[in-house]
């Protein structure tokens, strides 16, 4: 399945749908490194996202970083099997991401 990165104004981030891997994770990353120089908080919904692999926790990694200082990473409605490609992120150490449930918005 391919990914579809769609990018929404409220909240400013984007939606993403299918499979996010190795072969396409430049798109994200691409569309991401955009943004990380704007002040404020970025929104990855990521609802429609089936899948998920080390290269595009490594790219979500990336960009929390690149938003240190001025702004959150947050992710939005993960579902079962990439909530748990997350937990494996240390989350200790990216201070500034947030996973939050539809229903907490």
């Amino acid at each position: 399945m391919l990914l579809q990165v769609e990018r929404v104004d409220s909240p400013r981030g984007f939606r993403l749908v299918g499979e996010l891997d190795a072969s396409n994770v430049g798109v994200l990353s691409d569309a991401l490194n955009r943004e990380l120089d704007k002040a404020g908080d970025l929104t990855l919904d990521l609802a429609g996202l089936a899948f998920m692999d080390s290269s595009g926790s490594q790219a979500l990694i990336r960009a929390a970083q690149g938003l240190e200082g001025h702004g959150r990473l947050i992710l939005r409605s993960p579902g079962d099997l990439v909530r748990r490609i997350l937990s494996l992120i240390p989350m200790d150490k990216l201070a500034n991401v947030e996973v939050v449930d539809e229903e907490e918005t």
